[in-house]
């Protein structure tokens, strides 16, 4: 099994690179052939950031992450709390926000503290205040 870094995965989904995209999607049909493609949680909280940047909406960048973690021989840590996070981002969360969460949750690690008051809505975060 392979780990691909966030820029080949951006090629694989955006494909705007003539050069790399090629090589991305040779690289991930043969990693795929020879044991998989493992994806950390980082990997998917960054690509959700950068596809902000080519002006994808939220439905489009969640059906992109959502296709990709459900394609045959791509392994995340934990595809049930990856995809829980992936319906809170496309609900409106933040993704990698929701991957804290759910890895706090699995690691009895509750609540996560956070200045963020959007995050701290959702169910085991506590929100810190300043003062």
């Amino acid at each position: 099994m392979l780990t691909l870094d966030t820029n080949v995965v951006v090629r694989l989904l955006i494909g705007d690179d003539p050069q790399q995209t090629p090589i991305a999607e040779q690289a991930f049909l043969e990693a795929i052939a020879n044991g998989g493609v493992y994806l950390p949680d980082v990997v998917l909280a960054e690509v959700a950031w950068v596809l902000r940047g080519y002006d994808l909406d939220r439905p489009t960048r969640y059906q992109l992450l959502e296709h990709l973690v459900r394609t045959r021989g791509v392994v995340v840590d934990d595809i049930d709390a990856v995809i829980n996070a992936l319906e809170q981002f496309h609900q409106g969360g933040d993704l990698a926000d929701q991957l804290i969460l759910a890895r706090a949750t699995s690691a009895d690690a509750l609540p996560v503290l956070s200045f963020d008051q959007r995050f701290s809505s959702s169910a085991g975060v506590q929100l810190l205040k300043a003062g």
